[in-house]
């Protein structure tokens, strides 16, 4: 990165300008987030991954759990696992509902499939079983990352099941990993050279705020060091917009024309 990304004031004067057209614009009255658009230099080259990682951010949270409605899906049957969490303070109210793979696949289909989609605000998955919810859920929660379930571990490490407690269940690091997929952004690696990136809510964080996350954001996705999480980007970054869901999207940030002579350092 050649300085900040708001050195010439491009980035703070784009989201403004966006927030007022947000405030005035009836077509974008229901736009929740800003996103950051990213073009990169060179495609990043994974291909159907599913598996979204959370990027920090260190000063502006997006959300909080008890906001929202989140569904988890656990391995059959279901009940061990929802009577451990719903008996634990730390995680009663956390889940608006726990079911298992196999009713899942067997009761959602066709119109009951997009009424879930519509029922709930977040999805999350227990780590043995998200790799079977591309085919189950489909296009209606997959198509353009709409609602890709997140991925949970119910315990630090694999635990004998005991009396009210399946498997090892740890309810505290259950609502320890969804407060960080709240509060933090994410991303799910793609094989061509562009990426979204949620970094504010309309009418809850300030320009100023979205700029810290923007930062956090492209330092996570340049930096090596953070990988396999983070650093994704190969090559550097071409380009930087800013946009909501139905918005124009505006420029605030352009590589220089000069040739990346090294892929040693993260860049800009």
């Amino acid at each position: 990165m050649d300085g900040p990304i708001d050195a010439d004031g491009l980035a703070s004067k784009a989201l403004r300008a966006l927030l007022k057209q947000c405030a005035a614009d009836p077509a974008l009255s229901r736009d929740a987030h800003v996103q950051l658009v990213i073009n990169t230099k060179k495609p990043m080259g994974t291909k159907n991954d599913y598996v979204p990682r959370i990027i920090p951010l260190q000063h502006s949270k997006l959300q909080k759990p008890a906001s929202l409605r989140i569904l988890l899906v656990v391995k059959d049957p279901s009940t061990p696992y929802r009577t451990a969490l719903k008996a634990d303070s730390a995680t009663s109210e956390l889940f608006a509902d726990i079911i298992s793979v196999k009713r899942l696949k067997t009761k959602y289909r066709g119109a009951k499939l997009n009424e879930l989609f519509r029922q709930f605000d977040m999805v999350v998955a227990d780590h043995r079983v998200q790799h079977l919810l591309p085919h189950i859920l489909g296009s209606a929660f997959y198509r353009s990352n709409k609602k890709v379930p997140f991925v949970v571990q119910l315990s630090k490490q694999p635990q004998p099941a005991r009396a009210g407690k399946p498997d090892g269940v740890d309810p505290k690091y259950v609502r320890a990993q969804l407060r960080s997929i709240c509060r933090n952004t994410w991303y799910l690696p793609t094989p061509d050279n562009c990426l979204t990136v949620r970094i504010g809510v309309v009418g809850a964080h300030q320009p100023e705020e979205m700029l810290q996350n923007i930062e956090d954001v492209v330092q996570f996705l340049c930096d090596k060091t953070k990988r396999p999480q983070g650093g994704a980007i190969r090559g550097g970054i071409k380009s930087l917009f800013v946009k909501t869901s139905n918005s124009v999207s505006l420029p605030i940030y352009k590589a220089s024309e000069k040739p990346v002579e090294s892929e040693d350092q993260p860049r800009l």
